[in-house]
Formats: structure tokens, C-alpha cells, sequence
């Protein structure tokens, strides 16, 4: 932050022309009072100034958002706070702000004007609705504090925010469902058993990914090697399914499609199914997760749904064919089946 004071074009001209018009009046009428005046302007300048260099460390902001996730076409309240640690003397502030949701790219920019009353400070509410799931962002890119007499301010550049998740919607009943109900084409649970391994280990060892729990970290293997390992629990007597989220570059589609794959995947653990859930990352490559828990199901949702969905369509499933080819996954889909099983 620059703590140098700058003058405001606009409050600088309104007061020299005050000043003029009373100096004016002056050199016509000699009043010891107009005189008086001029002084007193001059004075109110220099204390006006002297108090926002004062507080030009102490002015803090703070965005609020819910502090849990919230649902969809939820009216989210918004509050940015300004706090002025004087007793007695008030602040204009000019407040530049973002918000918008990260998972649809879209975002606003908007500027208001608010007043930090001496002592208490001020703030500034919204209403945000959140129409598709991801995560709500809301961040002060700039603000601009004025002296009570508007002819200097100091400028701060800031980059804060907060967020909030917005989850999928999803309805209890669908733990109920089969799964051959759910996704076309998926076998039945007997067969399933068939082709599941007899014998799986408790857990093999990888290489810390983004997202992962902590209490997995291999800690003595980790200090051994040099970086983080972490223990990938595997489970025995049911075969693992992978999942494919073909995010594309319809909003609509794709909120649908976060609400198919997240009763979808709820159900596959429901069946004790581990699920090995792929899908495109920012850089466009393929990100994987293995789930095996409700925790980590939503661990991986909500680091899918704090980047940008906006995708190419089709692409994962050539990555697919690429980087995992002949093997078997569930598409994700909308509509009468939440997915569907590929074979080849």
C-alpha cells in the first residue's frame, strides 16, 4: 500500500473555488470574520489530512460470507467491513469489489460508495444468488479512503476475499436406487462380485496429490524419501469403478452434471463401491481421486467445484482412451440414467 496522500481532483477544485468566493468577499468587504474564515479553512486542510495519515496502517477490511456451504438458487448475504479506529472523525470510502462463482467463470465487478462512521467503521451488504453450484467468491480489488473534507485519499490495492461452496442438489431417496437403475448398461451386483479380486491389501503407497487428508501421510516414509507419501486404502471383494466427468461449456449442462455425479457417486459408496473419479483440471490435464468414503467424496467435489467447469466437450473421453485405454468407467450423464457404463 502507497501511505503517500494524493490529492482528489474533484475535492480540490470545490474547495479552491470556496475559498475563492470568501477571499473575494474579503478584499471587497475587509471583514475580520471572512478573514477568520480563510484561516479556518486553511487549519480544517491540514487537520483534515493529518487525521487520514494517522489511521493510514489501521484501516482494515474484512469480507464476510456464510461460513458453511449453502444449496442452490440460495440468497447468499454478503457483508464488506470497514473498521476506523478514530473516535471522532469519519472517513468517505469509494469500495471496488468482484464477486461471482468459480466453477461457471462468471464474474461482476461493481463500485459503491460508503461512509465509516468515527469509531465504528462501516459496511457495505449484498444479496448474492447462487443459480449453479461451485463456490461463491466475493473479493475487495480496490478501495479508496477519503479525508472528511475530500481532498485527499489514500489508495489501497488488495486482493481478500472469501468464498462459500455451493453444493449439488440431492435427494435422500436416491441411496435407495439400484445401480443398474441408475447407470445404463452396469451389471448386476452378483456379477460384479465375480469380477472383484479375491484379495486386495489394506493400502498401497503414492505420492501426495492436492486434496489429500492429512491423517493418510505416510509420516516415516515420507521423512525416508524426501517428499510426501500417502497411504490409498483399497477395498476387497468388489471390483473399482471409475467415474468420468465430462464438464463442457454448457453452465446448465454442467450444473446438472455435478448433481448426477454427486448422487451417483453417494450411491456407488452406499454399494461399498471405491471409486477411482477422473476429470479435467485447470491446466486441461486429467486429475484423478480415489474414494472409498463420504469425507473424500466431498473433499474431491469441492476441489472440482472451486476451479473453473468451463471445458471443451468431448476431450476427457479421448484422454481417456490416451492415458487408460480398454478400461472400463461410467460416464457421467444427465437425464432417465445419471450415467453410462463404457465397456471398450
Amino acid at each position: 500500500m502507497d501511505k503517500r496522500l494524493r490529492l482528489s481532483v474533484k475535492g480540490t477544485i470545490r474547495f479552491l473555488a470556496v475559498f475563492a468566493v470568501i477571499l473575494w468577499m474579503w478584499n471587497f468587504f475587509r471583514s475580520y470574520l471572512l478573514f477568520l474564515m480563510m484561516l479556518l479553512m486553511i487549519a480544517g486542510v491540514i487537520l483534515s489530512a493529518v487525521s487520514l495519515w494517522l489511521v493510514c496502517d489501521k484501516i482494515r477490511e474484512e469480507t464476510v460470507l456464510p461460513s458453511h456451504r449453502v444449496g442452490k438458487n440460495t440468497d447468499i448475504s454478503c457483508e464488506i467491513r470497514f473498521v476506523n479506529p478514530l473516535r471522532f472523525v469519519g472517513f468517505a470510502i469509494d469500495v471496488t469489489y468482484r464477486f461471482g462463482n468459480l466453477f461457471t467463470g462468471s464474474m461482476e465487478e461493481k463500485k459503491e460508495k460508503l461512509w465509516a462512521a468515527p469509531g465504528k467503521g462501516g459496511s457495505l451488504r449484498f444479496l448474492i444468488n447462487s443459480r449453479y453450484a461451485g463456490r461463491i467468491r466475493v473479493s475487495v480489488e480496490a478501495f479508496c479512503v477519503y479525508d472528511p473534507l475530500h481532498i485527499f485519499y489514500l489508495a489501497y490495492q488488495t486482493t481478500q476475499g472469501a468464498e462459500v461452496p455451493v453444493w449439488p442438489m440431492f435427494t435422500d431417496e436416491e441411496d435407495t436406487e439400484e445401480l443398474f437403475e441408475c447407470i445404463e448398461g452396469f451389471p448386476q451386483e452378483e456379477e460384479s462380485r465375480r469380477r472383484g479380486t479375491e484379495y486386495n491389501p489394506d493400502y498401497e503407497i503414492r505420492e501426495y496429490i492436492a486434496g489429500d487428508e492429512l491423517k493418510n501421510i505416510h509420516w516415516k516414509l515420507s521423512a525416508k524419501q524426501g517428499k510426501m507419501m500417502v497411504r490409498e486404502r483399497l477395498a476387497a471383494g468388489k471390483e473399482k469403478v471409475n467415474v468420468v466427468l465430462p464438464l463442457a461449456g454448457d453452465l446448465d449442462e454442467n450444473d446438472a452434471l455435478m448433481a448426477s455425479l454427486y448422487g451417483m457417486c453417494r450411491l456407488l459408496l452406499s454399494k461399498e463401491y471405491p471409486i477411482q473419479l477422473f476429470w479435467q483440471g485447470v491446466d486441461r490435464g486429467l486429475c484423478s481421486r480415489f474414494i472409498v468414503e463420504a469425507g473424500e467424496l466431498e473433499n474431491a467435489l469441492g476441489e472440482i467445484l472451486s476451479t473453473s467447469g468451463v471445458r471443451e466437450f468431448g476431450v476427457i473421453e479421448q484422454q481417456m482412451a490416451m492415458e487408460h485405454p480398454a478400461q472400463r468407467y461410467i460416464l457421467v450423464k444427465t437425464g432417465a440414467y445419471k450415467g453410462v457404463y463404457v465397456t471398450s
